[in-house]
């Protein structure tokens, strides 16, 4: 059976989706940041302690 068109979750609704906003200054906001994407971003900025805590695996995360 093919699922219909109307069964698919709005933007925002499926637990993947990442919302990403970037600033004129050059902050990048993002809500329900995923681990995979906090990879990406990761290599976009190694530096930020936020987004690297979020690209590892919940195992690794320091206590």
């Amino acid at each position: 059976m093919k699922p219909d068109a109307n069964d698919k979750p709005a933007a925002g609704k499926h637990p993947l989706t990442s919302e990403l906003l970037l600033l004129p200054d050059g902050r990048i906001l993002v809500h329900n940041l995923t681990p995979a994407f906090a990879g990406l971003l990761k290599e976009l900025n190694p530096d930020d302690e936020q987004i690297r805590l979020r690209s590892l695996p919940s195992t690794e995360h320091p206590t």
